[in-house]
C-alpha cells in the first residue's frame, strides 16, 4: 500500500537522482523542465501555488519510492502530472494503480474537482492501461506533439469525471 505525503525541499535530491535521462524527464514532465533537472527548477516548481506535489511512500517499508503532482487547472478540474515510480526496484509491482487511485481520491474528495485529466505518450501502453483501469477515457480531440532528440512523441489526453469515478469505485468495491 502507498500513501501520498507532501513533497518538500528536502526531497529535491531524491527526485533529481531518479531522473537519469532527458527521455525520462520528458516522459514524466513534458517540456516543463530541462535536463538535467536542478534544484533551481524544483524550487520554481514547488513555489507554484497551483501545484500540489507529493512523495509516493511505500507504507510497508516507510520508504519514498516515487513522485506525483496534482495541478489545479481551475475550480472544477485538475491535471495529474509528473507521476513516477522513481525507485527502479519498485517498478512493475502494481504501485502505479494505487498511486492513480490515491490521486483521484484526493482530487475528487479533498479538492472537490469535477474532472481530472492527464497526458500520456501514446507509446506508454502500460500507463494507458493503468489509467483506463482507473476509469480514464481518451479525449480524442486533444493531442500534444513534442520533439525529443529528433523523434516526434505524441501525448494523448485522458479524462475522468467524478461521476464516472464514483461509479467505478462502487463497481469495484473500493468505496
Amino acid at each position: 500500500m502507498i500513501k501520498l505525503v507532501p513533497f518538500q525541499q528536502s526531497d529535491f535530491d531524491t527526485l533529481i537522482s531518479w531522473i537519469d535521462s532527458k527521455e525520462l524527464l520528458v516522459q514524466i514532465a513534458g517540456n516543463v523542465f530541462s535536463y538535467p533537472l536542478t534544484i533551481a527548477q524544483l524550487q520554481r516548481y514547488s513555489d507554484d501555488k497551483k501545484s500540489l506535489s507529493f512523495n509516493i511512500v511505500d507504507v510497508s517499508k516507510n520508504k519514498v519510492i516515487g513522485h506525483a503532482e496534482i495541478y489545479l487547472s481551475d475550480d472544477a478540474s485538475c491535471k495529474l502530472d509528473k507521476i513516477l515510480i522513481g525507485d527502479k526496484s519498485m517498478r512493475g509491482k502494481g504501485f502505479g494503480q494505487h498511486v492513480i487511485n490515491e490521486l483521484l481520491e484526493y482530487s475528487f474528495m479533498k479538492l472537490g474537482v469535477k474532472k481530472v485529466e492527464l497526458n500520456v505518450y501514446d507509446w506508454n501502453i502500460a500507463g494507458i492501461r493503468c489509467y483506463e483501469k482507473a476509469g480514464f477515457a481518451v479525449n480524442k480531440d486533444k493531442k500534444i506533439s513534442t520533439q525529443v532528440d529528433g523523434n516526434e512523441w505524441v501525448a494523448i489526453n485522458m479524462t475522468i469525471d467524478k461521476d464516472i469515478w464514483v461509479e467505478q469505485k462502487q463497481l469495484t468495491g473500493l468505496s
